[in-house]
């Protein structure tokens, strides 16, 4: 009988590797994500940078006015820049983070900010309610010091004047523990810029454990389908070897064939040759083999088994020995054994060439060994067992 599919799975030396290089791989990729250092990493990004004003023709008549200063006549412009302060790193920035000395802030060069900034967005209630803009000037602006927790932001407006041709630039200032600049990208740069746990990572809870579910279902799909194969390609092989053997054997001089031992050789290249042993075992003895076969007979008969059958009773499943009874059905199919009235009857041509195939095949190498406890041992053993517990009865 083929082993299932289950059996298979863990039972073949390539599936076992698989899965150990799985395993090896799952624990490697927890370990490093387990040792990955932390690391601080809090930027600023600027997602806007708007012209206000944009003079592309002279028109005499037009005149842009700010605070009473005429913005054409002094050749000046307004720009609104829109930054977003965000801590990109995989680690909480806490207070102690910061320096009392060197606060966080940004600085505009070729330019001053006009306007008192304002905060127009945060990722959270507490930087609401707790983020501040402080020591404002005219070329720069400070932040209190806030916790930002990892991937939480705040958003800061500016409105900047500077003269036409030079545009400012935003520069970061200030110290955070763990980072040794912070700094100033471009939002569209930003956009393009995804780390490998973020594409790993990315999406809830529910994503995540969806995800998991769909990868194991695939791994699980992968590895039957490779044992599936790899029983295929193993299965091909071995017929053409157990054919190639088969006919070796036809070749030599010391065996005359014969077309009834075509059974055995038929029963070798489907089945393999692992009941060769057990049949060997049941005919080496005429008077044992009828014995045997007259007990399993009369017990595969009895009310007992028939009552229990069912409910799949090991210890009666241990005496009824089903596999000698089905080999020895087997050989009265194969001719090696046939019945003569109420007896069998061994084929002595067949047992002889049983034995020589055998053989042949432990000079091959292709029987494994192993300890094989005979059948007629067992039914000695339990017919010893039974006589003496009839004689304790009476």
């Amino acid at each position: 009988m083929e082993d299932n599919l289950l059996k298979k799975l863990f039972d073949s030396f390539a599936s076992r590797t698989l899965l150990a290089l799985f395993g090896v791989l799952g624990t490697t990729i927890t370990i490093y994500a387990f040792l990955q250092e932390k690391k601080v990493d809090l930027r600023y990004e600027v997602i806007a940078n708007t012209n206000v004003l944009d003079f592309n023709a002279d028109i005499s008549k037009l005149e842009v006015t700010y605070d009473s200063t005429n913005l054409k006549q002094t050749r000046e412009n307004l720009r609104i820049y829109t930054v977003k302060i965000i801590n990109n790193g995989d680690q909480n920035i806490i207070k102690e983070f910061y320096d009392d000395n060197e606060p966080l802030g940004i600085k505009i060069s070729s330019g001053k900010i006009i306007e008192q900034p304002q905060i127009i967005q945060t990722s959270s209630d507490y930087l609401t309610r707790n983020i501040k803009l402080i020591d404002y000037q005219k070329d720069r602006i400070s932040f209190s010091q806030v916790i930002i927790e990892s991937g939480e932001f705040f958003i800061v407006k500016l409105l900047v004047l500077h003269k036409k041709g030079a545009i400012p630039k935003i520069f970061s200032f200030g110290k955070i523990a763990g980072q040794k600049e912070i700094k100033v990208v471009d939002a569209i740069d930003v956009k393009g810029e995804t780390t490998f746990w973020s594409k790993t990572f990315y999406g809830n809870i529910w994503v995540q454990l969806l995800r998991l579910i769909l990868y194991f279902v695939v791994g699980v799909l992968i590895i039957i389908l490779f044992v599936v194969s790899s029983e295929r390609i193993d299965s091909f092989s071995d017929d053409k070897k157990r054919k190639k053997l088969v006919s070796e054997f036809k070749n030599l001089k010391t065996y005359q064939y014969t077309r009834m031992d075509d059974a055995i050789f038929d029963r070798y290249q489907k089945n393999d040759h692992h009941t060769f042993q057990q049949m060997r075992s049941l005919i080496k003895d005429d008077e044992n083999l009828n014995k045997i076969y007259k007990e399993l007979t009369e017990k595969l008969k009895s009310k007992e088994y028939k009552r229990f059958r069912r409910y799949d009773d090991n210890s009666i499943v241990h005496h009824i020995e089903p596999d000698d009874f089905m080999v020895i059905n087997e050989m009265i199919n194969d001719g090696i054994v046939f019945k003569e009235q109420d007896k069998l009857v061994v084929n002595q041509a067949m047992k002889d060439t049983l034995d020589k195939f055998v053989s042949f095949l432990k000079d091959k190498g292709e029987l494994r060994k192993h300890r094989f406890l005979g059948s007629s041992q067992r039914v000695k053993v339990e017919s010893v067992t039974t006589t003496d517990t009839n004689d304790d009865e009476k």
